[in-house]
């Protein structure tokens, strides 16, 4: 039992019944609600804030989430409302405009250096080989917004200003007290699940007792908004982040994508943040003037002008949760691995969390699948969750001391946030030794996201992972046709849709560019079974002899339905 300290004098009202009871709103939370009403599953947000954040951090979107967020139509909006971010050479060669912000990370020791500064990271933004759409610089404080818009508007409940004060769970759900903190109206929720989407510090997470490892609180930081107009002193170079290691005062400072809440997209508004010891200062000693001070020491400008508009604290960790599961409840985001902010690798790891555990709950919920299907999140995610963590603290340790066993250790940004695969027993396919591989192998192997490849339905150009967002899909080559039959025949006897698609002249599917086939390595009556987050399940090298029996075996496997042993046609394992 969880409990914690409340208002004195509460009204006790009726008891609500949910599928699922989603514990915070950030992005994390936001998604699940989000991902959960795309499938249809009724869902209740509860979150104690009194609103989406107002503070702009995990600004960058990698193109893997854009992928899913361009699953629930949310791409054009993200595009729309963020800053216009640009590769850096591709800055440069178009005269640097004013009004985008190059993809570029820099080390200086002061802002008065800027002509010796060294480009720690430039990545590429050009990813049209991998993805159907590409990285974007959208703030927390603007993404929050229109995941909580979508997903009320999908049927989803979203209370903010609202706490869970305690929980208990058993064998067939998760009973919740939640309080309006605005009346202090107390109500019982009564969830078949619940996402513990509460954060770094997860009162759910501790309340279980789920263990963490890793390199733990790496330090106490602050981060500043203020307003200062540096337009002569940085002389037009743009960057999305600046490391400053002034022996005086050391931080980072972020190049300006002002907070929605502004309206505004200008060159004096920043984000500076730095470490300091509580055992020496308490956040609260931080006063504007102090905040000030310490800004133009990291800078090197002893003079600069400046207006501190906003200090928040909050401690930067490396951990990850040993569990992401306890019977009923799930741990996902910061809840289940937090890591430095190096490579903006949380937040989408976070949405990420959510998309795969919504389709799974959807499918347990509607009695397509059985309960064994979700335990395969925690197989999937842990690992991902602690690799990234990994890659985050090497790239924060890197970028302040660079090094080239570091370097050595570093996976490109691309592999960290698209080039992921998974091993679980939601996958007829191989074991891989580490979850983030050495370069990208999106080539229709199992536990692979299925390879980007355009295609034409209709007229209108379609990817190959934009096929999969809702639904099971048998994606065949040009000599498939069989297995449209054999497609229908397993949705009907196991009332799970699996759509087929054959790509080829003559299919729903048409692959002008011819790519299709030696993007996924499938023979001419090949398939690629593709799960609903767009990973592919299973692979088919060429047509069986009972290829509805088959179909059959592996998706009863693959949704946790029986434990038969794989069939004949899918790969052996590796490593």
């Amino acid at each position: 039992m969880h409990r914690r300290t409340c208002r004195p004098e509460r009204r006790t009202l009726s008891t609500e019944e949910v599928s699922v009871l989603i514990v915070g709103g950030g992005l994390t939370g936001l998604s699940a609600a989000l991902f959960l009403s795309q499938h249809g599953v009724d869902c209740r947000l509860v979150e104690r804030h009194r609103g989406t954040t107002v503070l702009t951090r995990a600004s960058g979107i990698s193109s893997r989430t854009m992928e899913l967020l361009r699953d629930v139509g949310l791409e054009q909006t993200v595009v729309e409302r963020g800053p216009k971010l640009v590769e850096g050479s591709r800055w440069r060669e178009l005269g640097q405009p004013a009004n985008q912000i190059p993809w570029v990370v820099i080390r200086t020791n002061g802002l008065h250096d800027l002509g010796n500064a060294v480009t720690v990271e430039e990545p590429s933004l050009d990813v049209g080989h991998l993805s159907p759409t590409r990285p974007y610089w959208c703030g927390q404080d603007r993404l929050e917004p229109i995941l909580r818009d979508e997903a009320v508007r999908r049927g989803a409940r979203v209370d903010f200003h609202t706490r869970m004060d305690a929980f208990t769970a058993d064998a067939d759900g998760v009973t919740a007290t939640i309080v309006d903190q605005a009346t202090g109206e107390e109500s019982t929720v009564r969830a078949q699940y619940l996402i513990a989407a509460d954060g770094v510090r997860s009162p759910v997470r501790e309340t279980l007792g789920i263990a963490r490892t890793g390199h733990g609180a790496i330090g106490n930081a602050m981060s500043v908004l203020f307003k200062a107009d540096l337009k002569e002193t940085i002389k037009g170079r743009r960057f999305v982040i600046c490391y400053l290691p002034n022996p005086a005062e050391p931080g980072v400072l972020q190049m300006p994508e002002v907070p929605a809440v502004l309206q505004l997209f200008d060159e004096e508004h920043w984000i500076f943040g730095f470490f300091y010891d509580p055992r020496e200062t308490a956040a609260e000693e931080f006063t504007d003037e102090r905040c000030a001070q310490i800004i133009r020491a990291a800078t090197g400008i002893p003079d600069l002008a400046l207006e501190v508009q906003m200090a928040r604290p909050w401690e930067m960790s490396h951990n990850s949760a040993r569990s992401y599961r306890h019977g009923r409840v799930f741990l996902a985001g910061d809840a289940a691995h937090v890591h430095p902010p190096a490579g903006a690798f949380g937040a989408n790891g976070g949405i990420q969390d959510a998309h795969n555990l919504s389709w799974k709950l959807a499918a347990v919920l509607k009695g397509a699948a059985g309960d064994a299907l979700l335990d395969t999140y925690e197989q999937e995610r842990m690992p991902i969750g602690a690799a990234v963590a990994e890659q985050a603290w090497i790239r924060h340790t890197w970028r302040l001391n660079d090094s080239e066993e570091l370097r050595r250790a570093l996976r490109e940004s691309t592999l960290v946030a698209t080039g992921y695969r998974y091993t679980s027993d939601a996958i007829l396919g191989p074991a891989y030794p580490e979850p983030i591989p050495t370069e990208h192998d999106l080539t229709g192997k199992p536990g692979h996201r299925v390879p980007h490849v355009w295609l034409r339905r209709d007229g209108d150009r379609v990817s190959t992972v934009d096929l999969s967002s809702d639904t099971f899909v048998l994606l065949t080559g040009p000599d498939g046709g069989e297995w449209h039959s054999a497609a229908d025949k397993v949705a009907q006897d196991t009332g799970v849709p699996v759509h087929c698609c054959t790509v080829g002249q003559d299919g729903e599917l048409t692959d002008p560019d011819g790519a299709f086939l030696s993007a996924t390595g499938l023979t001419r009556s090949g398939a690629l079974l593709i799960r609903p987050d767009d990973f592919v399940a299973w692979r088919a090298e060429s047509l069986p002899e009972d290829a509805p029996g088959t179909l059959r075996t592996v998706l009863e496997r693959i949704l946790g339905r029986s434990s038969d042993t794989a069939p004949s046609v899918a790969p052996a394992r590796e490593g």
